[in-house]
């Protein structure tokens, strides 16, 4: 029997406000739906038995989400084996189209319950970065600071509208460059950015179009950082649909997951 996930989206209330323009009432209902048709993706074993909403003592950590597809809504479960009871954890969107680049950990962060954690490091060419990881549950007590791993790049714009100005070098006009800056208000992995888009892939989602954007966000000489960026068609400005070659500013939320051989 599964609990109801009353206040499931609160830790994450405002990433699913990236991806829909739903009332959180309507994305809970939207995250109990999907739970009943979506695989197990992972099982790990708690260190020790957690208490449930129900009396129950769970005993693993059950990960669930869609089997493909590049937008993906992963539901973290505590379960109790022997009973199959069990309550929702967490919930959050998992941006499974990304793009690979190695990243060396500087830190490793674990937050909520232990089970979600952010990964801060530095990318190849030295651009230092921090990175929500949506596998952590799975991955996140392997990882060993200074060791270089193949992550996967992602980011949901929180806002995003294309950016008009233009320098002017002699007889050229040229795009100012690419940056990936700290959010003033926000977590360690919500990022202000300004961005160059390479190519677009339109998305239909329930509520509406989705753009999937391959952008680079971070340039260092002939060294580019690029990630795929997802924009809802709600958090863009009326009328306005990007095209490779646009240069673009916004607000995004960073995620990394591993690269497993």
């Amino acid at each position: 029997m599964m609990e109801k996930p009353s206040a499931v989206i609160d830790a994450h209330a405002t990433h699913w406000a990236s991806l829909y323009p739903d009332a959180p009432e309507d994305i809970r209902a939207r995250i109990k739906n999907i739970v009943a048709r979506s695989s197990i993706i992972a099982q790990v074993e708690l260190p020790e038995a957690r208490a449930m909403p129900n009396g129950g003592q769970a005993d693993t950590l059950t990960a669930m989400a869609e089997a493909d597809g590049d937008v993906r809504h992963m539901v973290l479960l505590l379960t109790e084996r022997q009973s199959s009871s069990g309550c929702v954890l967490s919930a959050f969107p998992f941006a499974a189209g990304a793009i690979t680049h190695p990243v060396t950990i500087d830190h490793v962060a674990s937050i909520g319950s232990g089970a979600e954690g952010q990964i801060r490091g530095r990318t190849e060419d030295g651009a230092e970065i921090s990175f929500f990881d949506p596998l952590f549950f799975k991955n996140g007590g392997d990882y060993e600071v200074g060791e270089s791993y193949q992550f996967a790049l992602s980011a949901f714009a929180y806002s995003l509208r294309p950016f008009g100005l233009k320098l002017v070098k002699g007889d050229d006009t040229v795009a100012p460059p690419d940056v990936l800056k700290p959010s003033r208000n926000g977590a360690s992995d919500d990022y202000e950015f300004r961005a160059t888009v390479q190519h677009v892939y339109p998305m239909r989602l329930d509520t509406g179009t989705v753009y999937r954007m391959r952008v680079t966000v971070a340039r260092t000489g002939p060294s580019m950082v690029d990630v795929a960026l997802y924009a809802a068609e709600h958090v863009l400005p009326q009328g306005y649909r990007p095209k490779p070659g646009d240069e673009i500013i916004g607000r995004l939320w960073l995620q990394g997951y591993l690269v497993e051989d």
